[in-house]
């Protein structure tokens, strides 16, 4: 009985997962934007992979919770003198794991694909009162 119960419950288990959604999301960094900066190549490739996996991250954010945005512009004359546009996504995602993370074809740029189960998102998108 008790092997029926503990097989139960995996199948149980698996089902749930299997059931789950996954948010994938890429992001990309330029090894470019290191230049200037008196580093050598292996200290440039692990900042952009970090720089590539936070993009993904706000990407994989952006793709489930949306984003906020707010617009701005002044006109005068009829012409535009000031516009600014700012775009805002907030929330906390666990569980996050690379699935692939990789220097592009021409080794300009690092690009890192992560995935999360949808319950391991949590939205926190409010309004900011001033920008």
């Amino acid at each position: 009985m008790k092997k029926y119960l503990a097989l139960f419950g995996l199948l149980l288990a698996v089902s749930l997962t299997g059931c789950a959604r996954i948010i994938r999301a890429q992001g990309t960094a330029a090894l470019d934007a290191y230049a200037g900066r008196n580093l050598t190549r292996g200290q440039i490739v692990p900042l952009a992979r970090r720089a590539a996996l936070v993009d993904a991250q706000r990407n994989l954010l952006e793709e489930y919770a949306g984003t906020f945005l707010t617009s701005e512009t002044e006109i005068k004359d009829f012409v535009a003198k000031h516009d600014r546009i700012i775009t805002q996504s907030r929330g906390l995602i666990k569980g996050v794991h690379a699935v692939s993370a990789l220097l592009s074809p021409d080794n300009t740029a690092y690009i890192v694909t992560v995935e999360a189960l949808e319950s391991d998102i949590k939205v926190a998108l409010t309004k900011r009162r001033e920008w």
